[in-house]
């Protein structure tokens, strides 16, 4: 009897400590901004946006997200967090990052500069999310004009 009680214990406490029914949903990056332009240096900003279906609370660990330009990767995000997120939730993840603008040419970088050309902007990676130990990645992608 007390075999039987113990496992049917244990098998409550492996339940209950399950991975997520679903992952977090990517829903998009919002408030895109390039400013703090210094010399061939610009500090990007950007909202990622989702939203966690499950009913169970989660926590953000990682951020790996890719920043290409015009198509040329011109650097990276890899924060490591622990942020909380409620259940069946939107939430936020700022995103930031400093690039060379010399990535995407001297005299392109310039007239963009000066003539606040509309640049095509893409975020691809990565976002890690954990609950109860275990852990689940995100995939992000979004395509972007951004106004330097």
């Amino acid at each position: 009897m007390r075999t039987i009680l113990l496992i049917a214990i244990i098998g409550l406490l492996a339940a209950s400590c399950s991975r997520p029914d679903q992952e977090p949903d990517f829903r998009g990056i919002r408030h895109i901004n390039v400013h703090k332009v210094k010399g061939t240096k610009a500090e990007l900003t950007a909202e990622a946006h989702f939203y966690n279906p499950n009913d169970v609370r989660l926590k953000l660990k990682n951020i790996d997200v890719d920043i290409m330009l015009e198509g040329k990767t011109i650097g990276s995000i890899d924060q490591d967090l622990n942020m909380k997120i409620e259940k069946t939730s939107e939430f936020v993840v700022p995103l930031e990052a400093t690039f060379n603008i010399g990535e995407i040419g001297l005299l392109n970088g310039i007239i963009s500069i000066l003539g606040g050309k509309k640049v095509n902007v893409t975020y691809e990676g990565t976002i890690t999310a954990s609950v109860h130990g275990y852990r689940t990645k995100v995939p992000v992608y979004y395509e972007d004009e951004v106004r330097l």
